[in-house]
């Protein structure tokens, strides 16, 4: 059983302890003791080593400014966060530059407070984290990911629509997806937009583009997802090389945190520039025979292209429909490890018909709710370090857990995104080590 957060509170004013004292208990977070400034907050915060410093300021700021310094030369590495009633931006500069990781106006709310917790934890792991070594040199390029497979009608630009969609809500940051199909570029159809310019019109001048331009092609829909649409004949790409796909699908990573590329249904030119210009690579099968037949084929095809396989993974998708090959007979017909499985979901050829993603028709049906998994995991999502309780009877315990579970599995895109768990870069980065350990509600991946 993990340790409840502790949490110390540095404050000379009884009455603004009392109330800072209610929101730490309300938060349910442990009390690691109450004192007021200068030798004596140390003295105690070195011997009770809380997770968590609280310190007043109010005017005059001198003393307490002073302590929190103190404190943080004492324990640097014990996130401090300032409370006060002054709320000015002068403020809360002189608290940052004493030490402090974060700044709250009072009175302290215990939501306001699990907030600053929550952030404060993660910055400081990741603080630690640099230190070490253990975070990459980032190259100012996104994370790219290709959805391929062997054959048309196993679910590629669902998968494709629903997983761009997802990232962008999990992380809030710019996605972008590209239609690189050049046989039926659906993306467009399945978000419903009608795109005044098309990825083979920046074609056209790949050599010459520029960050700037990408903006001028793609069409933002109304999810907050980039799209950058494929043309509606197949032989607008008649004229173009891998070569100058490779050259949009770079600058979209220089522009957009993560892109996602759909793929035509047979690895043609166009399909190896982008895996061979991509993070990570999903190689998409159902569990028809005919499926597994040609994904077999297509990663022997990937082998001989020299593409490394810690970078392909291959996704099971039961969405369409139940039976087919079970996962051992799956593994062993490819000779691969099964990465992730979607579920079988009957809403998932529903919104194939509608045209529609499912994560905005139903984000809570079972294929929605596996997507978004996903995306947690690519984009390697942090969930709250301590969990905000909705309504008085789910108030739980903080947790503060060293290890790791589902949704705190650590890996990496540029070296390894499998699902082994060893920490090293951004691209998986996972890093709630203080979370309940245990399976999530449903395990997308076979056991």
């Amino acid at each position: 059983m993990a340790d409840t957060l502790k949490v110390l509170i540095t404050d000379e004013d009884l009455d603004s302890r009392v109330t800072t004292r209610k929101a730490v208990q309300r938060a349910h977070l442990a009390l690691a003791g109450e004192v007021g400034y200068g030798a004596e907050a140390v003295s105690l915060a070195v011997e009770a080593r809380p997770d968590i410093i609280l310190v007043a300021v109010e005017e005059p700021v001198a003393r307490p400014l002073d302590t929190a310094e103190a404190l943080a030369n004492a324990l640097p590495n014990t996130p401090i966060i300032i409370y006060s009633s002054l709320n000015d931006a002068e403020a809360v500069r002189r608290s940052m530059v004493f030490g402090a990781r974060d700044y709250i106006v009072k009175p302290v709310q215990s939501g306001r407070l699990l907030e600053a917790v929550n952030t404060v934890l993660v910055q400081e792991e990741l603080r630690q984290m640099r230190r070490v070594g253990q975070l990459p040199t980032y190259h100012g390029r996104g994370t790219v990911i290709t959805v391929t497979g062997a054959k048309g009608g196993i679910g590629k630009t669902v998968i494709s629509v629903n997983l761009a969609i997802a990232l962008h809500r999990e992380t809030g940051k710019p996605v972008a997806i590209l239609d690189a199909d050049t046989q039926f570029g659906d993306v467009a159809t399945m978000f419903d937009v009608s795109p005044g310019r098309t990825v083979t019109d920046l074609l056209r001048k790949a050599d010459d583009a520029d960050r700037q331009d990408i903006r001028e092609y793609v069409t933002t829909h109304s999810s907050g997802v980039e799209i950058l649409a494929a043309p509606t004949d197949d032989e607008g790409w008649t004229r173009f090389d891998g070569d100058g796909l490779k050259r949009i699908v770079d600058l979209l990573a220089q522009t957009h945190d993560f892109v996602v590329v759909d793929t035509a249904g047979s690895f043609d030119a166009f399909v190896r520039a982008s895996i061979e210009a991509s993070t990570l690579t999903l190689v998409i099968t159902t569990g028809e025979v005919s499926s597994v037949r040609d994904t077999a084929a297509a990663i022997r095809r990937l082998e001989s292209w020299g593409i490394d396989g810690t970078r392909t993974k291959v996704l099971l998708n039961r969405g369409v429909r139940v039976g087919g090959f079970r996962v051992p007979e799956l593994k062993e017909a490819i000779s691969r490890e099964v990465f992730w499985q979607l579920p079988y979901d009957r809403q998932f050829p529903l919104s194939v018909q509608l045209g529609q993603p499912i994560l905005l028709k139903n984000s809570k049906s079972p294929a929605a709710r596996n997507l978004t998994a996903l995306a947690r995991l690519i984009a390697g999502t942090r969930k709250p370090l301590v969990r905000q309780p909705e309504r008085s009877s789910f108030f739980g315990r903080v947790l503060r857990m060293r290890g790791a579970n589902h949704d705190a599995a650590v890996a990496t895109v540029q070296d390894d995104p499998g699902v082994d768990g060893q920490a090293r870069s951004r691209g998986f980065l996972r890093l709630l080590r203080h979370r309940r350990a245990g399976p999530p509600e449903t395990d997308p991946r076979d056991r």
